[in-house]
């Protein structure tokens, strides 16, 4: 970016600029890259691309990507966990496949199913993966 580029101002609130500072700082770079970066990240699948994005490029953008799994991991679990009580169930099966987190890279995988399995567990639950598609959370012996 070039200081001939336009300005935009933007008001934002504080928690969320401290969050994009704590991601800023994580990444190594500045707020205003970090915004640009996510905001690009956003329109990549609204337009079909006219242009190869360079590989250096790709990776920074799948590695911002990637950081927004665990929330939607751990949306489905808490609405799968939801359902399942009010169903009667003494189970969960959540379902993970479409997230394809197996294309990720083994070690933010392992650290993906890790990290919920100790949640999960912490709070009581018996935790199982079938693989990284499917997690099976019972909370109830019968």
């Amino acid at each position: 970016m070039s200081r001939t580029d336009p300005q935009f101002n933007l008001r934002i609130p504080e928690s969320l600029r401290d969050q994009v500072m704590a991601a800023a700082k994580e990444n190594g770079r500045s707020a205003t890259a970090e915004i640009l970066a996510r905001l690009e990240l956003s329109f990549i699948g609204e337009a079909p691309q006219q242009e190869l994005i360079p590989a250096a490029k790709a990776k920074e953008m799948s590695s911002i990507a990637r950081q927004s799994i665990p929330a939607v991991v751990k949306k489905r679990v808490l609405d799968g966990l939801n359902q399942a009580v009010s169903m009667g169930h003494a189970s969960a099966l959540i379902e993970l496949g479409d997230l394809e987190i197996e294309a990720m890279p083994e070690a933010d995988m392992n650290g993906l199913m890790d990290a919920f399995t100790e949640w999960l567990e912490a709070a009581g639950y018996n935790v199982e993966w079938d693989g990284p598609d499917h997690l099976s959370v019972r909370f109830d012996e019968w």
